[in-house]
Order: C-alpha cells, then sequence, then structure tokens
C-alpha cells in the first residue's frame, strides 16, 4: 500500500471511522455468524458471514487505526503550537 501525506484532521476524522466500521464487523461476527433454518425433522444452523474473513477485516482494521494512532502522536510529539495561556497561573492555588 502507498503511503499517503493527508492532514492530522483527515486521518483523525479516518480513524472515527474505521473505529465504527470495526464496532459494526464486530458486531456482526458475534450476533450473525450464523442462520437457523429449521428443516423437518431437525433445525440446521449455517453461517451467514465466513468468521475468517470477518476476523481478517476487523484485524486489518485494528493494524490502520495502530499505525493512526503511531502518526498522530508522532506528528504531536514534534509540533509546536502558540498559545497564549498563563498555566502556571490557572493551576496555581486561590489567594
Amino acid at each position: 500500500m502507498d503511503e499517503k501525506e493527508i492532514t492530522v484532521n483527515a486521518l483523525l476524522a479516518m480513524e472515527k471511522s474505521l473505529r465504527e466500521r470495526k464496532n459494526q464487523l464486530s458486531n456482526l461476527a458475534s450476533a450473525s455468524t450464523s442462520r437457523t433454518r429449521y428443516m423437518e425433522p431437525e433445525k440446521v444452523e449455517e453461517p451467514v458471514y465466513e468468521i475468517k474473513q470477518l476476523d481478517a477485516k476487523i484485524t486489518k482494521i485494528n493494524k490502520a487505526l495502530f499505525h493512526i494512532d503511531a502518526a498522530v502522536k508522532g506528528s504531536n510529539a514534534v509540533t509546536k503550537v502558540s498559545v497564549d495561556v498563563d498555566y502556571d497561573d490557572l493551576v496555581s492555588e486561590i489567594e
């Protein structure tokens, strides 16, 4: 996969979207991996989705989330911002 340069804001939006997709797939894996059909005289359970494929997709998303998190933290470690805040005054005791 080719690396792309994108803004941190876009990366955070991507991270949010991937977390939602991961939750959807996790719910799908736990709730509907099998379908029950009633055939005379027995009940037959058939997989709706291949659990290995769901797990592989969830694993890919987890890896992507790890790389996104590492990239954001790496960017935050070297990015300087200017703020007009006197932290020491704000956290000092009240006189």
